[in-house]
């Protein structure tokens, strides 16, 4: 009998013990009513957009009832405002294990991850929230988004586009694949994505022309590019060093110098300190006959950029040009020392040598200029001024044939290059093919009537 009601006893606290312990896991499953006021008064500091005071309260609520996936959420999500990522996904996670409704974590957490560039975690939680709401347009451009940043840029594109139909920013959208299209190579898609992106008000109007700018370039489109990069400096004219250089380049490119000029030296006061900038003005002064112009600016550009070899060389140019030979020997050599081969440099260096009455020495420097300015063209075949250089360096290693070549090349390129017409002229005359010389002279004529005449005394004097 006492066995009985012994063993009655204990299955009584056994039962009593197993009750209490269910009891405390409910508790801990049910936030109290303090932990809810707590919470509450987190929420109100959260709607005041108070997110440290709305930290404080959740925190408090938590530590009253540590299984309370709203709180976590919440002071996850505040953290999150306050760009502390690291607490925001540790409270994420904390809810989301707690059961808070996965799809408003993932709406959070991924972001977190992203501003943290842990892309193949924002990939994660982007990719389960597709999963869970497919068509769920928010995620489908976050999926974007991350596919961008992590450099899976047809990815990017296919997301974006699926996306664009229910965007409210799809200027945005159309930026952001006129930039993966560039990252591709793919310039005549990165044109119409960024004709779209200014066509629907983007937040980056200056940004969308200069991708446009860039894919007209690469579509050999001058003059519509040198009109993008027009309107990108005008949406935003504080605008890297990069973009003024590449709009002069494109100016000089159609012999419109004064404009190539002008927009430099707009650069320069911008960006003072742009070694690379003056090395340009440098050779616009020299292409426009400001000779004395290009000697200043040159000295300033080798005393800012004095390891670029280009500096020298154009520094060399313009000494030429002012008849100081031998400091242009000085400066060509400073660049051969930098960049020896150079065929650019070796042509000024002959002339400079040419000019002092050395033909011997001048004529082994016109050889290593046209081997030198062949390989150059070779790598730039869209660069007028150097098959200019070539046809000049072909004229006085005295093969006229190739010098003419070289000349009409760089006149393809750039029709109203007077400098390099004038001396297609002297070719012709040189090779008593008049009928063509007097071509020349006509085009001459409208672009350039002092160009013109020198070619009409060259050609009376035949």
């Amino acid at each position: 009998m006492r066995r009985k009601i012994y063993i009655g006893l204990i299955t009584y606290v056994l039962a009593l013990t197993f009750f209490a312990f269910i009891g405390e896991v409910n508790a801990q499953k049910k936030p109290n009513a303090h932990a809810k006021n707590l919470a509450a008064q987190g929420g109100k500091f959260y709607d005041q957009k108070d997110y440290r005071s709305a930290i404080d309260k959740y925190a408090e609520a938590i530590a009253v009832a540590p299984n309370y996936p709203l709180a976590h959420y919440y002071k996850g999500y505040a953290h999150h405002r306050l760009d502390e990522y690291d607490a925001a996904i540790e409270d994420l996670d904390a809810a989301l294990k707690q059961g808070y409704e996965p799809i408003r974590v993932y709406e959070v957490r991924w972001e977190a991850h992203y501003k943290k560039k842990n892309y193949d975690a924002a990939l994660s939680d982007v990719e389960q929230a597709l999963r869970i709401e497919p068509s769920n347009n928010y995620f489908i451009l976050a999926l974007g988004d991350v596919h961008r940043l992590k450099g899976e840029y047809q990815e990017a594109i296919t997301a974006y586009n699926k996306g664009l139909p229910g965007s409210r920013n799809s200027g945005d959208i159309h930026y952001y694949i006129a930039a993966s299209h560039f990252k591709l190579n793919e310039p005549s898609q990165q044109n119409l994505a960024a004709n779209e992106a200014i066509k629907n008000n983007t937040r980056y109007t200056g940004e969308s022309y200069l991708l446009m700018a860039d894919a007209l370039v690469k579509s050999k489109k001058p003059t519509e590019a040198i009109l993008a990069y027009e309107r990108a400096l005008n949406v935003k004219p504080e605008n890297p060093a990069e973009v003024y250089t590449a709009l002069s380049n494109l100016y000089q490119s159609q012999s419109r110098l004064r404009d190539a000029i002008a927009t430099i030296r707009k650069g320069i006061e911008l960006h003072p300190d742009n070694g690379d900038m003056l090395i340009a003005l440098t050779l616009y002064y020299s292409l426009a006959d400001r000779y004395a112009a290009a000697v200043d600016v040159g000295q300033k550009a080798v005393k800012l950029s004095p390891n670029n070899h280009v500096a020298h060389t154009n520094l060399c140019r313009a000494y030429n040009d002012i008849k100081d030979y031998p400091r242009a020997v000085m400066a060509c050599n400073k660049a051969l020392a930098l960049k020896p081969n150079d065929g650019e440099t070796f042509f000024y260096l002959a002339r400079a040598h040419d000019l002092q009455n050395k033909p011997e020495v001048a004529t082994q420097y016109y050889k290593k200029a046209v081997s030198g300015l062949v390989e150059y063209t070779g790598k730039n075949p869209d660069f007028s001024d150097g098959w200019y250089l070539l046809g000049n360096a072909y004229y006085t290693d005295q093969q006229v044939d190739k010098a003419i070549e070289a000349y009409q090349r760089s006149l393809q390129l750039n029709p109203n290059f007077a400098k390099a017409r004038l001396n297609l002229g002297y070719m012709y005359v040189a090779n008593k093919n008049l009928p063509m010389a007097r071509e020349q002279y006509d085009i001459l004529l409208k672009i350039d009537p002092p160009s013109a005449e020198k070619l009409k005394e060259r050609m009376e004097k035949k």
